[in-house]
């Protein structure tokens, strides 16, 4: 969806598949009109919408072809598609998979390559292409194209994608400007690639507490992968199912609306809140597990005496601390401790026997204010 100020514009990726409404004068000032789908000659469909100058921009889908509207399109009457305002990927000649706007910059992915064009007025086609500047990187996924906000890390703004270089490697790129580069770290990479088919993949992007996240789903797989833009950082998101196993999270897709952070449900169109406040999915449990670098003592073994949990405490959660000794491969040996009910309890397992290489890792469902600011270890090595 977009809007150039007085006309919503809705794609849904089908075909000659198109809705457009007129909108209040102003914020507040009335009602949205019916949707209208759009029966123009001119108007072929497309997977993406964008908006640049008050030209709405679009890609025919599996084709090498893009095209816009007529400046501030109202509707097909008064304001028609015009048929020659088309243009073609010029550099890779390959399929448009998307677009999107970044400052003044038309983004355009082709399977293998971004190039660039901007606006320049001229009556037969306003748009001209950026001579010279391309992305050696194209996109999987139509649906994963998002713009990210201004924050410390993106000045102006950025655009990420999960994108593909010219011999097929997927990863996750943000763009700022006419440059891009990958932001998926090796395993984050390692963890799609074995995923198979990336072309139903989706994101979506909100804020909240100052955090920008790119939420990347890929439709029946049980991890979501969530790139924090203020920080830098990788996460992985899961729900539960009703027999407590891994599952697909319920929101699969993120906006801010009201003063509040939304979400759509990918099965049933349930729209939820999302809240900090909120300590479990619509009822289900939150499966909150962290895992820590392997503690090695230089190829001996050694005793590991305590282990020693700085959590907030307050609810008397219990939580279940389980470790490897094969690399983590195998976890196993797993112990629960409990968070004190109020105070400054720092729950500890002791005795926990010897190791040359231990992965330690602490998982938690039970609803709460729960927070972990860290983990000591008494380690003490041998001589063997």
């Amino acid at each position: 969806m977009r809007d150039n100020g007085t006309t919503l514009f809705v794609v849904d990726g089908n075909s000659k598949r198109g809705w457009y409404c007129p909108m209040p004068s102003k914020p507040g000032g009335g009602s949205y009109g019916g949707l209208t789908e759009i029966s123009d000659s001119a108007w072929y469909g497309s997977p993406t919408i964008a908006l640049l100058d008050t030209f709405f921009l679009f890609v025919n889908p599996d084709t090498t072809n893009w095209y816009t509207s007529p400046a501030q399109f109202a509707d097909e009457e008064t304001t028609p598609f015009d048929s020659l305002y088309v243009a073609s990927d010029t550099t890779s000649l390959g399929t448009i998979i998307g677009l999107g706007v970044l400052g003044q910059y038309i983004w355009l992915f082709a399977r293998s390559q971004v190039e660039f064009w901007y606006d320049t007025g001229t009556s037969d086609f306003p748009f001209q292409r950026v001579q010279g500047v391309t992305v050696e990187a194209g996109c999987i996924s139509p649906d994963t194209i998002c713009n990210i906000p201004t924050t410390a890390n993106t000045l102006n703004g950025a655009i990420m994608w999960l994108g593909r270089d010219q011999s097929g490697y997927a990863r996750v790129y943000l763009g700022q400007q006419t440059t891009a580069a990958p932001v998926s770290t090796f395993p984050v990479d390692g963890a799609l690639q074995a995923l198979g088919d990336l072309s139903a993949a989706v994101a979506s992007v909100y804020q909240q507490d100052g955090h920008v996240f790119y939420v990347l789903t890929v439709p029946g797989q049980t991890s979501s992968w969530v790139y924090d833009v203020s920080t830098g950082l990788w996460h992985e998101r899961c729900a539960l199912d009703g027999d407590g196993n891994e599952a697909q999270i319920r929101p699969y897709c993120f906006a801010s609306a009201y003063g509040k952070i939304w979400a759509g449900d990918f099965e049933n169109g349930t729209i939820y809140e999302v809240s900090l406040e909120a300590y479990d999915d619509a009822g289900t449990p939150i499966k909150r597990q962290r895992s820590f670098p392997h503690l090695l003592t230089d190829g001996q073994r050694g005793i590991h005496r305590q282990l020693m949990l700085d959590m907030q405490c307050g609810g008397g959660q219990s939580v279940a601390v389980d470790w490897s000794d094969d690399r983590g491969k195998t976890f196993v040996g797993a112990q629960t401790v409990l968070l004190g009910a109020t105070g400054n309890t720092w729950p500890s397992l002791w005795r926990l026997g010897l190791a040359r290489d231990r992965v330690y890792r602490i998982t938690w469902t039970s609803p709460g204010i729960t927070a972990l600011m860290g983990v000591f270890l008494q380690l003490d090595p041998v001589r063997t």
